[in-house]
């Protein structure tokens, strides 16, 4: 992206973590200013568990913050490869660095929350990391998983859109990671075996903010501005890819058309999983 900013009516220009922190907001906005969808009113989780909150592209620090804040008898353990922006953390909040595509060095059955928001499908073999992950949730807690669909883009978008997309998935294919990670979400949790009371809401965000619901109209402006900037940033060294500096043009430049249709789909799913059967009464 060589340094250059998209500007959004109502979205200014900002730094990275400006960025993160706007997305995590018109997202709990979108919530009416709550976590996300999953039921965690009433609940008293002494231990929870955010997966991916450091400084890496799709990180969610606030998220973290904010469940620290929401919960603050409960111990918020917050885990990324990437150290985290400097910034005040909550008294019950502390962070570890650790690598997802490895096991994490935590026990078993553990956390009464384990969270993860726009991580996994930037993640080699995310659906292993998800099965570890789902490792440490407590019988009877809560796994909430939240990704994005890239190819929801390609298929709502117009030629240049498309052509980036699926070259995107392409590309990471070869690596190891699903850009349709999003989509997929219910399907590995039920192939676990060990969750019950699946739930998953999609929210299609419109790029064009074409809707009459503005709590979604600013979600879709946040996220455009947030994928047409990452994906600027992240494509410079897939250029010799095909990949191509003319496509990532392209593409931002067909996402600030006036009559953009453009649509990304986020999967919110949660789940609990079931009691093991030694705690059955």
């Amino acid at each position: 992206m060589n340094g250059e900013v998209v500007s959004y009516p109502g979205l200014p220009a900002a730094s990275d973590s400006e960025r993160l922190d706007t997305m995590h907001n018109v997202i709990a906005r979108y919530f009416g200013n709550e976590l996300g969808p999953a039921p965690l009113n009433g609940l008293r989780p002494s231990k929870i568990m955010e997966l991916g909150c450091g400084t890496g592209a799709w990180s969610d620090i606030q998220m973290a913050v904010q469940a620290a804040k929401q919960f603050p008898d409960a111990q918020v353990v917050a885990v990324d490869q990437f150290p985290l922006p400097d910034r005040i953390l909550p008294p019950n909040m502390n962070f570890q660095l650790a690598d997802l595509k490895q096991k994490l060095e935590f026990e078993d059955d553990t956390f009464d929350i384990v969270h993860s928001r726009l991580v996994m499908m930037h993640v080699v073999d995310g659906r292993d990391a998800l099965r570890r992950a789902s490792k440490l949730v407590k019988p009877g807690g809560l796994l909430l998983i939240e990704d994005l669909d890239a190819i929801s883009l390609a298929e709502s978008g117009g030629p240049a859109t498309r052509r980036s997309q699926y070259k995107l998935k392409e590309i990471q294919e070869r690596r190891g990671v699903d850009v349709e990670f999003g989509r997929k979400i219910e399907a590995i949790i039920k192939s676990l075996g060990d969750f019950s009371d699946i739930q998953v809401k999609k929210v299609s965000m419109p790029f064009g903010a074409n809707t009459s619901d503005e709590t979604l109209n600013q979600l879709g402006l946040a996220m455009k501005k947030f994928i047409t900037e990452f994906f600027g940033t992240f494509s410079s060294p897939l250029h010799d890819q095909g990949l191509t500096r003319e496509l990532v043009h392209e593409f931002r430049e067909e996402q600030e058309q006036s009559d953009n249709k453009s649509v990304m789909d986020m999967y919110f799913c949660w789940a609990r999983r079931s009691p093991s059967i030694h705690q059955c009464h």
